[in-house]
């Protein structure tokens, strides 16, 4: 028998389970996302605070390396470990900044996080532009001080040419003349052809210019060389030769400042022609002779010769020496590794403080371009000397490490805001740390008690404690006839100088009985009283110490207390009704209902406590228990008829 072929899968059944497989992994997301809801901030944090570690940890290290040399490993440890603590601090800061706190905190918290932020902008826009600028900027400066100095040089070495050319013209008009002069004459007014006088001169003519250009051109060959070397430096730095890394350092700052080196040298060379004492010697010769139109061998024996051509030459070669530049030394930026970071604080700061002053400093494409500018004019060399020593600030091209520091710490500040988007999402937060929160366990607290008995405990201190302008006063009545106005002053004189209450004058009387009446207190009505006032804080941790720190209480006495009444009641041949009748004051008592040592124990115990705190003499509670005792004695011997309520109430509805 053959078994018949399965049939093919159904599309739709495998279409079904990749939609399971889809919906099972969505819902291990969810589990992941409950589980972490905070993963992608917190990645986001360490990263963030992470690169802003490392970009701050490297900047202060090459700044100190650029100042102090290698710097040992346990310092790099150490110094890694001081930036880590600013890093945590700032995160911390932030963790405080958006959480409810007071305003003087929060303003000291936003003193400190710019601070802290400050310094981390700074070192990091120091590494910035160590990676971004530094060897762009090198680069840029080397080429503009050749740049420069070539200019110069090429300046002062065209009219050198022209001076050298020009004397060279003069030599051979000066050698014709000469032989003009010895054969037909004439070459000055009315001079006779032959070898005189005149012959002579136009030889030495000759011979001096044919001196002086030989000098200039010498001199001239020096500068060419100079400019030679120059363009062979400038070739390398623009084209980033390998021979101008330092294999150490792996910077070319070695090589930069020898082409700093070099150009200060040749500007001195060149310099010092200009001011050389034979070209100066030759130029002062020129002068004499392009004024000089009467010549002699004797006293006697002088004739004119006027040459105008002769002087005119004369003259431009004259203002060709004078007119030589005269060269400032710029400054070649070796400003890569450890140097970008000096470079660069140096910057930030001149531009800080500019910004300060209100005058922004020029950048240094700028700060160039003036230092070409004056060399040119070569009018006022003073102002090209200022402007050499002048600070550059930052360029539009700092600005974008600078950005980029400053963008590193601001996205830390946004992920550090713990503000959901989603205002259902805040509700809910809202809602859950409400429910997780303390309030309701100290609600629940204070309705355990008062429904214990101490909301009656309580009751004849509501009576007598009212506030005026900020503070806590307890007006004691001064009344020897009422049980609680003895309670009350026995009581507060014994609390007078533990640091609980002072005693005072004010207010006055008519503004007690007026805040007596308003809260419809039953000692309104007194005629004196004694004032007390509770110290900062003192009212509002006792009552905080007296509700929570009380366990709640059952009302029905125990079987203990049960069996003792019955004892007593039997040993007086009474029954425990009639023997528990008899211990109660035969007056009413706005104090709690109940024994009396019972109703008044907690809160004895509890400014008991509260004194012992503040000044630390145990001997206060002896006194409060014999003050206690005094007070239940003279309740118990009593025999007078009950005293008159106030109002025609009893105090506790009062």
């Amino acid at each position: 028998m053959t078994v018949p072929p399965m049939a093919p899968e159904r599309q739709p059944a495998r279409f079904d389970r990749a939609i399971d497989h889809l919906q099972s992994h969505n819902q291990r997301l969810e589990r992941l996302r409950t589980l972490f809801p905070s993963f992608k901030k917190i990645f986001l944090v360490v990263c963030l605070a992470g690169l802003s570690w490392f970009a701050t940890y490297t900047g202060m290290l090459e700044l100190i390396r650029a100042n102090t040399g290698d710097v040992p490993f346990t310092h790099q440890i150490a110094i890694g470990f001081a930036v880590a603590t600013l890093m945590l601090m700032v995160l911390y800061i932030l963790d405080a900044l958006f959480s409810p706190i007071s305003w003087w905190l929060r303003i000291l918290y936003i003193i400190g996080y710019v601070f802290l932020t400050l310094i981390s902008i700074g070192f990091s826009f120091g590494f910035f532009w160590k990676v971004l600028e530094s060897r762009g900027e090198a680069t840029r400066s080397a080429e503009a001080a050749i740049g420069q100095v070539q200019r110069a040089l090429e300046e002062g070495k065209a009219r050198i040419g022209q001076l050298g050319g020009t004397l060279d013209t003069l030599t051979v008009i000066s050698a014709a003349k000469a032989m003009e002069e010895r054969e037909k004459g004439l070459t000055c007014p009315d001079s006779p052809p032959g070898d005189g006088p005149r012959r002579r001169m136009r030889d030495a003519d000759a011979k001096n210019f044919a001196f002086t250009s030989d000098f200039i051109k010498s001199r001239a060959g020096g500068v060419q060389t100079d400019l030679d070397q120059l363009n062979t430096d400038l070739a390398k730095v623009l084209s980033r030769d390998p021979s101008t890394f330092d294999a150490a350092s792996g910077t070319r700052n070695e090589f930069l400042r020898g082409l700093d080196r070099r150009l200060d040298l040749t500007i001195t060379r060149f310099n010092a022609l200009r001011t050389d004492p034979q070209l100066v010697e030759q130029r002062n010769a020129l002068a004499e002779r392009a004024e000089k139109s009467s010549f002699g061998e004797g006293k006697n024996a002088s004739f004119a010769c006027p040459d105008p051509q002769l002087q005119t030459a004369l003259h431009g070669a004259v203002r060709a020496i004078d007119s030589l530049p005269s060269i400032e030394k710029p400054s070649v930026a070796a400003v890569e590794g450890s140097e970008a970071i000096v470079e660069a604080f140096r910057r930030l700061t001149t531009t800080a403080v500019g910004a300060i002053h209100l005058k922004l400093p020029p950048s240094p494409e700028e700060l160039r371009d003036l230092q070409r500018q004056a060399v040119q004019q070569a009018a006022k060399p003073e102002e090209a000397q200022a402007l050499m020593g002048q600070e550059a600030g930052l360029s539009s091209r700092d600005y974008i490490p600078l950005f980029v520091a400053i963008f590193v710490d601001f996205c830390l500040l946004l992920v550090s805001i713990n503000r959901p988007i989603n205002r259902f999402q805040m509700l809910l937060q809202t809602v859950r740390e409400a429910r997780e929160g303390p309030v309701g366990e100290i609600l629940t607290r204070f309705h355990e008690t008062h429904q214990a008995g101490l909301r009656e405990e309580f009751q004849i201190f509501q009576h007598a404690v009212f506030d005026f302008l900020g503070d806590y006063y307890v007006a004691v009545p001064i009344n020897a006839q009422r049980t609680e106005a003895r309670y009350l002053a026995n009581l507060f004189v014994g609390l007078e100088g533990k640091g609980i209450v002072d005693r005072v004058l004010l207010p006055p009387a008519f503004v007690v009985r007026r805040k007596l009446k308003l809260q419809g207190s039953a000692f309104a009505g007194e005629k004196a009283y004694r004032l007390y006032r509770f110290r900062s804080g003192a009212w509002s941790k006792l009552v905080l110490d007296a509700i929570l720190g009380t366990g709640p209480r059952r009302d029905a006495p125990g079987p203990a207390v049960e069996e003792t009444a019955q004892a007593a009641a039997k040993a007086n041949g009474r029954t425990a009704p009639d023997f528990e009748a008899s211990q109660k004051p035969p007056h009413p008592s706005p104090l709690p209902q109940g024994e009396t040592e019972q109703a008044r124990a907690p809160v004895l115990s509890t400014l008991t406590r509260e004194s012992d705190k503040l000044n630390g003499n145990g001997s206060l509670t002896a006194r409060f228990e014999a003050a206690s005792q005094s007070i239940s004695d003279d309740a118990d011997s009593a025999s007078s008829p009950p005293e008159p309520k106030p109002n025609g109430r009893p105090p506790a509805e009062a």
